[in-house]
């Protein structure tokens, strides 16, 4: 079975767990200038004073919810980054992991990208947490590598920078800024990581 990956992107208690969710749930329900702190306390069932005891502004609650939509993407991809079986499956198993969560929190996707104010191009700032599935993705080719698995004549960490640029950019273009559906994807997506790293050239 495979482990999963430790991470410290997550909350920290129940207390902000409920906070979140609250937060989640308004965003979904109403604009983002409807949404308030008070809203959102009332929704978690908690004073103003608690949430500002976590959060000094509703912009610092947003980001914490991109920090956790991170946390739960790098842990849905687990099968394949933390897997020691079949990669063609496991790929499967995290990619649909993966756009599960991005479905999930597509409306918090989405608003991110409208704060951070980019049209053509992911925030900067999500590239701590790209970077974390990036080292992940290339343990994994490394060791199927080692385990002659997949073909060694392309680096792992490379394979993994091309093909994470490429879910990124997909996910993000296609999935959280057009809201189109994602099954088609997850099998594309996998299929095309799957032949580019474990397909052995012809000599």
């Amino acid at each position: 079975m495979a482990a999963t990956l430790s991470t410290d992107l997550g909350s920290r208690n129940p207390t902000e767990d409920a906070i979140l969710a609250a937060a989640r749930e308004a965003l979904h329900d109403e604009p983002y200038d409807a949404v308030t702190i008070e809203g959102i306390a009332r929704r978690a069932y908690v004073s103003r004073t608690t949430v500002y005891f976590y959060f000094p502004n509703k912009r610092a609650v947003v980001d914490r919810l991109i920090q956790r939509a991170f946390a739960d993407i790098l842990e849905a991809a687990s099968p394949y980054l933390a897997g020691e079986g079949d990669p063609r499956a496991e790929l499967h198993a995290a990619l649909a992991g993966v756009v599960g969560i991005v479905d999930r929190d597509a409306s918090i996707l989405r608003l991110a990208l409208w704060l951070y104010g980019r049209e053509d191009q992911l925030p900067a700032e999500w590239a701590p947490h790209i970077q974390r599935l990036v080292v992940a993705g290339a343990k994994r080719i490394a060791r199927d590598q080692e385990r002659g698995l997949a073909p060694d004549d392309i680096p792992a960490r490379t394979s993994a920078l091309a093909l994470s640029a490429m879910v990124e950019r997909h996910v993000g273009m296609e999935i959280v800024r057009s809201g189109r559906d994602g099954h088609e994807s997850i099998r594309v997506l996998s299929e095309l990581w799957w032949r580019a790293v474990y397909s052995k050239p012809e000599a």
